[in-house]
């Protein structure tokens, strides 16, 4: 009796776990059509009211982060960025010039498409991270924007 039972607790945790895998392969697949980027008034859009965007001119905490200084005398530091960009995996470029560049990550497991802008801004680069779906990324964008800033430290030197 009590096998039975343990049988009957793993057949409805598997089946849970199959409907969660399903329900984020599903979520995965709606950031494809999505797009959260973009210039307004020339200026990049600010981050929404969830914990996964990070904007180097939000005026929260928790979406705040440093923009990208622009050492005098480079030139075309968008074109500097896209090549750490390009170097990443997984990443795509979908529009460049020498004032704006607009990227997407996918993430590896389900394929979670977020949005990076760099737009240049006097002597810095600004930037903005941001998922397409769901509430909260467990971080990924800020850590995602920490590793450009060293990237671009190192490319500097």
């Amino acid at each position: 009796m009590l096998k039975k039972i343990f049988y009957g607790i793993g057949i409805i945790l598997i089946l849970l776990l199959i409907v969660f895998l399903v329900m984020f392969y599903r979520l995965a697949r709606q950031s494809d059509d999505i797009v959260n980027a973009g210039l307004v008034n020339e200026l990049l859009q600010a981050c929404p009211d969830r914990p996964s965007c990070v904007y180097s001119l939000a005026t929260s905490d928790e979406h705040t982060i440093a923009a990208f200084p622009i050492p005098q005398g480079m030139n075309d530091p968008v074109a500097v960025m896209a090549g750490i960009i390009e170097g990443q995996s997984r990443t795509e470029i979908l529009q460049q010039n020498t004032e704006y560049l607009h990227a997407t990550f996918k993430s590896a497991i389900f394929g979670f498409i977020d949005d990076l802008e760099i737009l240049i801004d006097g002597d810095q680069l600004q930037v903005r991270s941001v998922s397409r779906v769901g509430f909260s990324d467990m971080g990924v964008n800020r850590l995602r924007v920490d590793a450009l800033h060293e990237a671009w430290r190192s490319n500097l030197n």
